[in-house]
């Protein structure tokens, strides 16, 4: 959190408006429907049927650290090191999308396939 303050970020805290447990596609469309980028160290939303039926409908922009192993620290790094590039895909390419950051800081489009980034 304190790298999105420091950066003059404005989000939102999952926990603040959905219950510890509610289903992914419980709450994706939320995201969606406020346009709210999503920032996530779940790496299987994408893979599931369901959560990514919801990612496709909500058409929710989706940023997910791309190593499920780095630190609250390491995260802050890559997160700091990415931002640039986030704003940069989300100005370029109208959602849905999934892409991931590095523990290096670099953005990568995920899905879908074959669109540019």
């Amino acid at each position: 959190m304190a790298t999105l303050l420091k950066a003059g970020v404005r989000f939102e805290r999952h926990l603040g408006h959905f219950p510890r447990g509610t289903p992914d596609e419980a709450w994706l469309p939320k995201v969606g429907e406020n346009q709210w980028v999503l920032l996530t160290a779940d790496k299987r939303i994408r893979y599931n049927l369901l959560e990514k039926r919801a990612l496709a409908r909500s058409s929710v922009r989706e940023f997910v650290f791309a190593s499920g192993n780095l630190s609250g620290s390491d995260m802050a790094v890559a997160l700091e090191a990415a931002l640039a590039k986030m704003r940069k895909m989300c100005r370029k390419i109208g959602p849905p999308f999934v892409a991931a950051i590095t523990r290096k800081g670099e953005v990568h489009l995920r899905w879908p396939k074959g669109r540019d980034a």
